[in-house]
């Protein structure tokens, strides 16, 4: 028989809630929540029915520490809020780098580690490609446009030429209206009558396209990561899940928040953190 840890048995979800919904804040644990599988909504507070028990009271946290904020600043979950009112200092340079060490340690998807991955791999498969090139065209720059491509789709009619802009491309013809679909993964089987360095080029092209799509979804992301809302939620994420590390990695932070918390600063943070036996 595993026994509960004592802080479990005498904060569970059920108590969490019933602190939350004794402030005047309505909770519903059956909805399919948003973002972090929970989602502050003003006075509601929604938590995914699909998030894993064990994660629950985390994301109550996570929400609730929303609602602190937007006690604070009115704004703050539309337009990101601020450190400097979140703390009440006119310099938080220590505390944002502090932060986003706190963010890195509570969510491992902040780190990116499968964008780097599949980056180092696209770096690779392109420089095969550039290899194949290279064999017949010695002097070949991606950076230059790249004349025997432009050259053979003059004097070869082919669809493949719209795996030059697009990896999947639908085409309707229009006597038959016959669909045709055109995928960058069968290029090699569809289109093997095209020369290997034409076909490398376009790979190439569309690798290329990938790296964009990836780096425009990674810069999203990490906007999201470094608004102020979300690195103060994080914080008082980590403090239910694991506090000494946090504590550890974030002194700064925690100093200037502890005395803050002290004040009433945060409301009724105080009681709930008391409850918990986070701090």
């Amino acid at each position: 028989m595993i026994e509960t840890p004592i802080k479990e048995q005498v904060f569970c979800e059920k108590s969490f809630i019933n602190f939350l919904t004794a402030q005047g804040i309505e909770v519903k644990t059956t909805t399919k929540a948003r973002g972090n599988l929970g989602i502050c909504m003003k006075n509601r507070i929604d938590i995914s029915k699909n998030a894993a028990k064990e994660k629950r009271i985390a994301i109550l946290a996570h929400e609730y520490a929303h609602k602190i904020h937007l006690d604070i600043e009115k704004d703050s979950i539309s337009k990101g809020g601020s450190l400097e009112k979140l703390f009440k200092l006119e310099k938080t340079d220590v505390i944002a780098r502090e932060l986003v060490r706190v963010t890195h340690f509570v969510d491992n998807n902040s780190l990116f580690i499968p964008f780097h991955n599949r980056k180092r791999e696209i770096s690779g498969e392109i420089k095969c490609q550039e290899a194949i090139i290279r064999q017949v065209y010695p002097d070949f720059k991606r950076s230059q446009a790249f004349k025997p491509v432009i050259d053979y789709f003059k004097k070869h009619k082919s669809n493949a030429k719209y795996l030059l802009r697009y990896d999947n491309i639908k085409i309707v013809h229009p006597i038959t209206r016959r669909e045709e679909l055109i995928l960058i993964k069968n290029l090699d089987t569809e289109f093997s009558d095209i020369p290997l360095t034409i076909r490398a080029y376009i790979k190439i092209l569309s690798l290329q396209r990938e790296q964009a799509r990836m780096s425009r979804r990674k810069n999203k992301a990490e906007k999201y990561y470094l608004k102020p809302t979300e690195l103060f939620a994080r914080f008082v994420q980590g403090l239910f899940t694991d506090g000494e590390t946090i504590k550890n990695i974030a002194p700064t932070t925690y100093e200037r928040f502890e005395f803050l918390l002290g004040t009433g600063y945060y409301g009724n943070l105080r009681e709930l953190l008391d409850r918990a036996g986070v701090v």
